[in-house]
């Protein structure tokens, strides 16, 4: 159906969407603290007689629709706020100082509930099972690997799932994806040089660690361009350094923190063993020591390609040609919807949300104009999607 016929299917249906993503907007939740948008959420699943469930240590929401046998499909939508600032201007701008929905996180809510009232209204035209997930602090710890570890991807076993995000760079309703891999593992690297202090005027009788950390960033940033191929991605990036007491003393220890993003498991798991042992080895070769700890943060987000196809072809039909944009290349960002994606295929697509703002920052707006396609659009990926041969 064309965005046209949708705009009547949907007739009664946005109303409620828009006053939905306006009320979730002025009351934004940092992650973790969702309690007030929790209650909303169940409050309208409920209304809609669609099953409920939470989860432990956190407060996502599950939503279950059973329409008979046949395949299982999810729409995963994320909750949190961020620590920004809104300035004034919205009619239903932030009621709490210093948090803003700043990521389009109350759209995506609101989408995933005018996908559910749709699809609620209309069970004549699908079987299946149909799932919605509210996932928690996205932008924290990832609510949604607490969600998984408690089954959420299971009886029934979803087969898809879909995740949909706004994107500031492209006009209202334009559809930006590609299949493969859309973004990026992130690793946290913490390094300890340690080396042995002494009066500054006898370096001769310790063991220099500002010397020793030195050389070993030199030696870290030759790691991707000579251990890694060009034609696969990856990052590291020394953020932090600090260490030393006083001008005058030789410093024992250095403390470093930095970020690796990668692609591939393998690369992921290689770079990670070789930042150890290029570390220590640097190290030990001036007499000194050094300490590596990574810390595993969000996974790669990689699009099914049958999936992509079949979901592409629905946006293709219903927004036209020329609002379909093929990323060139995945971005080494991060997403928590890795999670849902680690033994599930899925698909996670961008749609412009308005030009002109920019994400995680005071000045981001969502076009409203925006909402319809994207409530179409998660009905019609979601239709395709069970009926996928």
């Amino acid at each position: 159906m064309s965005l046209a016929e949708w705009q009547s299917e949907l007739e009664t249906v946005m109303p409620r969407v828009i006053e939905l993503r306006r009320a979730l907007h002025a009351h934004p939740e940092l992650g973790g603290e969702e309690q007030w948008t929790q209650a909303v959420i169940l409050r309208e699943l409920g209304a809609l007689g669609i099953e409920t469930h939470t989860f432990r240590d956190c407060y996502g929401v599950m939503g279950v629709l059973r329409n008979g046998e046949g395949r299982c499909v999810a729409i995963r939508a994320d909750m949190d706020a961020l620590p920004v600032q809104e300035p004034e201007g919205l009619d239903f701008a932030s009621g709490c100082p210093g948090v803003m929905h700043a990521c389009g996180h109350d759209a995506h809510m609101a989408l995933a509930l005018g996908s559910a009232m749709w699809l609620s209204e209309h069970r004549d035209r699908w079987q299946g099972t149909v799932k919605w997930f509210f996932e928690p602090a996205e932008e924290t710890f990832g609510g949604g690997q607490l969600m998984v570890a408690q089954g959420c991807l299971d009886n029934p076993k979803v087969d898809y799932v879909i995740g949909q995000h706004m994107n500031p760079r492209y006009d209202a309703g334009v559809f930006y994806a590609k299949p493969g891999f859309v973004s990026g593992a992130s690793d946290e690297i913490r390094l300890t040089v340690r080396g042995k202090g002494c009066h500054g005027a006898y370096p001769e009788a310790g063991v220099d660690a500002i010397v020793i950390a030195g050389q070993v960033v030199s030696a870290l940033q030759t790691l991707v361009s000579r251990t890694i191929s060009p034609f696969d991605p990856a990052v590291l990036t020394i953020g932090t350094i600090e260490g030393g007491t006083a001008n005058n003393i030789v410093c024992s220890e250095v403390r470093m923190k930095g970020t690796m993003r990668t692609l591939s498991g393998r690369t992921r798991s290689l770079l990670a063993g070789r930042i150890a042992s290029t570390a220590q080895g640097v190290a030990r070769a001036m007499e000194g020591d050094a300490e590596v700890e990574v810390i595993p943060g969000y996974g790669a987000v990689y699009n099914d390609d049958s999936a992509y196809a079949l979901i592409e072809h629905a946006a293709e039909g219903l927004l036209g040609k020329e609002k379909i944009v093929r990323r060139d290349m995945p971005s080494l960002g991060v997403e928590s919807f890795c999670y849902f994606l680690k033994d599930t295929p899925g698909v996670y697509y961008d749609l412009g949300s308005g030009v002109g703002t920019a994400l995680h920052t005071p000045s981001f707006r969502v076009d409203e104009a925006c909402l319809l396609p994207g409530v179409a659009l998660q009905c019609l990926s979601t239709l395709a999607l069970l009926k996928e041969e």
